[in-house]
C-alpha cells in the first residue's frame, strides 16, 4: 500500500493508470482544483475505488452509483442528503504536514449528535450550535469559535467530547483502512490518496 499526499486535479487519474485500486481520502480545493466527480467515475470504471472520510467521501457520493464505493458516515450523511455542501468537509490544513488546522462542520454535526445522545443538548440546542459553527468561515472555524454557539452550560463538556472522541473524519478514515485489511480486492497494494 503507498500512502500520497491529498489528490488535486489529475491525480485520481495517474492513480488509476498506476495501481490496481484506489482509496480517496483527502484532496486539495480552494487554491488549487479537486478530482471532479467526471475524474472519479472514469477511475472507478477502470480500477476499484473507495471514497471516504472528506473529499473522498464527497466524490463516493456523486459516483457510487457507479462503482465508487462510498465507506464511512461521512459518505453515508451525504448519500443520505443529511450534508450537501463541500464546505462540510473543509478544513485548513498545514502547507508541509497537512495536519488539520481548523475544524470541519461534519465534526461540529458529530460533537453535536453525541450530546444530543448523552442528553447534553436537545434538539433546538444541537441544531443552533451547528448552524452557528458553519457561520463561521471554514478557515476561521476552532473549537473555541465553534462552540461560541452552544449553549454556555454545556460548552465544558462538549468541548471534552470534541477533544476526545469529535474528529469524524478521522474515524472514518480508520475505518476505511480497517475496511481494506478485510477487502481482498483492496488488499493489492493500490494507493491511498490521503
Amino acid at each position: 500500500m503507498e500512502y500520497l499526499l491529498p489528490a488535486s486535479r489529475g491525480d485520481v487519474a495517474a492513480a488509476a493508470e498506476a495501481y490496481d485500486a484506489i482509496v480517496l481520502i483527502d484532496g486539495v480545493f480552494h487554491h488549487d482544483l479537486a478530482p471532479s466527480p467526471k475524474e472519479c467515475l472514469a477511475a472507478c470504471r477502470r480500477v476499484p475505488m473507495i471514497g471516504a472520510a472528506s473529499m473522498g467521501a464527497l466524490r463516493a457520493a456523486e459516483c457510487w452509483p457507479y462503482g465508487l464505493r462510498p465507506v464511512g458516515a461521512i459518505a453515508r450523511w451525504y448519500i443520505h442528503e443529511v450534508i450537501d455542501g463541500d464546505d462540510e468537509v473543509a478544513v485548513l490544513v498545514h502547507p508541509e504536514s497537512h495536519r488539520a488546522l481548523t475544524v470541519p462542520s461534519v465534526n461540529v454535526r458529530y460533537v453535536a449528535w453525541l450530546a444530543r445522545r448523552r442528553g447534553l443538548l436537545t434538539a433546538a440546542e444541537s441544531d443552533a450550535f451547528i448552524t452557528g459553527a458553519r457561520s463561521v468561515y471554514y478557515m476561521e472555524r476552532s473549537w473555541d469559535t465553534a462552540l461560541e454557539h452552544a449553549p454556555s452550560a454545556a460548552r465544558h463538556l462538549l468541548g471534552a467530547i470534541a477533544h476526545n472522541e469529535g474528529d469524524l473524519k478521522r474515524w472514518d478514515a480508520r475505518a476505511t483502512l480497517r475496511y481494506l485489511s478485510r477487502n481482498e480486492r483492496f488488499a493489492g497494494g493500490g494507493p491511498i490518496v490521503a
